[in-house]
């Protein structure tokens, strides 16, 4: 079956919903059984109700392992990767620090990229060292063989980069973690698995923030992840153990919005390639920062491991403008909305705290102001004429240079 096709049928069991197009949502905290044996069976793994695809001993007893709205999710997602079992978690950043916290115990290291996402950043330095943990921050465009500790127990990828989109080696990451037996787990949430599937590449764990392109509308906030063996059990007995819980609506609209997914990312990298190769030519910009495009300095990278790009990406600005500079760019812009997130239906546009940016793309020089841009589904005339707009209310370089000039000029006189 063809993705167009999986991503309609995924997770839905047509013959359980009584006729109805759309699965039901379970609102229970409770299962209920026939029989105590039935019970017995459920807790261990062997429920009569059969709404978990994945073969996985999985406790079916009580609802805070999951109703099966929650089940029908991530089997669908499952579906989707093309391989493991999938698990559903309140937001991308509760999957990404579950992840962490899996498999890093106290007197271990990880290694974290340092282009990731700034929360994500904050949770290892705030939170990881206190619990004994230590932590690299890693360019993900070097050798990491050199990193490496006889302690070492994970390596975080994000690829692209949050803000600064550089393209992780995942064979040369991959190589390494294996030979010294180190898990490695994946943000891939700006490529979704129809671009890019880490299992695929050898990594051990792919992670979503379902919140973006999965879900789709920005209307909800949740995670998940997709693993096999060994490693999805780990991480599953933690997540029984810790009694994490999802809403059953969340998930219906989460797997409402994969319906739509190879229809939407296929409209974000048509529109995005189109406003990324305009912004190029612009004066005020010095650099647009998105893989697909040639200019990328790992456009071949790129190209090695994704069918293709999401809607959003950077530009560096042609110098460092204030924080009343940016406002007169972005406020009252008329097709762009001011937000931090991405991937839903509507286009967003936000200036970045080089506070946050990863240490390597500084070592680049780019000294310009940092503009995250998503593209999302509007008009890309109408998108690219915002921007025009706004990239017009920055001061003029030229005009500043005539007052520096003429203000010179009055002085030696």
């Amino acid at each position: 079956m063809k993705e167009e096709s999986l991503l309609i049928k995924a997770g839905r069991k047509f013959n359980d919903y009584k006729g109805s197009m759309n699965p039901p949502v379970y609102h229970s905290s409770t299962i209920l059984f026939p029989t105590y044996r039935n019970y017995l069976d459920a807790a261990n793994g062997e429920s009569i109700y059969d709404v978990i695809n994945d073969g996985v001993a999985r406790d079916y007893s009580y609802s805070n392992v999951g109703t099966p709205t929650v089940h029908y999710l991530s089997n669908a997602l499952a579906e989707v990767e093309g391989r493991g079992q999938a698990l559903i978690y309140p937001s991308g950043l509760f999957a990404l620090t579950f992840a962490i916290l899996t498999f890093a115990k106290a007197g271990s290291h990880v290694l974290i990229q340092d282009n990731s996402y700034y929360r994500l950043k904050r949770f290892a330095e705030s939170e990881l060292l206190k619990r004994g943990v230590g932590v690299t921050f890693y360019d993900p465009t070097q050798d990491i063989a050199s990193l490496i500790r006889s302690n070492t127990s994970l390596i975080m990828i994000e690829t692209p980069g949050s803000v600064t989109f550089e393209i992780s080696n995942i064979e040369h990451i991959v190589k390494v973690a294996k030979e010294h037996g180190i898990v490695t787990v994946c943000d891939n949430s700006w490529s979704t698995p129809l671009l890019f599937k880490p299992l695929d590449c050898g990594v051990d764990v792919a992670l979503y923030a379902v919140t973006k392109y999965l879900a789709g509308h920005s209307d909800l906030l949740m995670g998940a992840i997709v693993a096999e063996g060994e490693i999805f059990k780990l991480l599953y007995e933690g997540y029984k153990n810790y009694g994490v819980t999802v809403q059953s609506h969340d998930c219906y609209l989460a797997h409402r919005g994969l319906r739509t997914l190879h229809a939407r990312m296929k409209r974000h990298q048509s529109t995005a390639i189109r406003v990324a190769r305009w912004l190029e030519k612009h004066s005020r910009v010095e650099k647009v920062l998105y893989p697909a495009l040639p200019s990328h300095p790992q456009h071949k990278l790129w190209k090695n491991y994704f069918k293709g790009a999401s809607g959003v990406f950077s530009i560096v600005l042609n110098k460092k403008y204030s924080c009343e500079e940016l406002s007169r760019m972005v406020d009252h812009m008329k097709i762009f909305n001011i937000g931090a997130s991405w991937g839903g239906c509507d286009s967003l546009i936000l200036p970045m705290d080089r506070k946050s940016m990863s240490r390597s793309v500084m070592s680049l020089g780019y000294n310009g102001s940092f503009v995250r841009i998503f593209c999302g589904l509007e008009d890309p005339g109408d998108l690219i004429s915002d921007l025009d707009a706004a990239l017009a209310r920055l001061p003029c370089l030229e005009s500043q240079d005539d007052n520096v000039e003429r203000e010179t000029k009055r002085v030696t006189a």
